[in-house]
């Protein structure tokens, strides 16, 4: 539901093309080898593959791609930055911050 609604908002940002949306680690890591995205958002919170391992090998194989996490808990910034991602969101934030976030990343590309 949050993939959904997240989907939808950033959908209504001109600056922003939502290519593809995954439910967890595995399917995220396959549709960007496929698609290849300037930016993937991944949330912490995946099921399986969570989204610190997920980051991590979003960064390690595909290098040129920029990755941006949303986390409930600030406290994650750490281990993400630290697996590679570009930025780090807390969850709650307004859409355009995520779009700004996002925006952002693909420009520091």
């Amino acid at each position: 539901m949050f993939v959904e609604a997240l989907r939808a908002l950033l959908e209504t940002d001109e600056r922003v093309d939502v290519v593809a949306t995954a439910d967890n680690g595995i399917d995220a890591i396959d549709l960007a080898t496929t698609a290849l995205p300037d930016v993937v958002l991944v949330d912490l919170t995946l099921p399986g593959l969570d989204g610190v391992e997920t980051t991590r090998r979003l960064v390690e194989d595909l290098p040129g791609m920029r990755v941006v996490v949303l986390s409930g808990r600030a406290e994650d910034a750490g281990a993400a930055l630290e697996a590679g991602a570009s930025r780090f969101l807390a969850k709650g934030g307004l859409h355009g911050e995520i779009a700004d976030a996002i925006v952002a990343a693909h420009l520091a590309a």
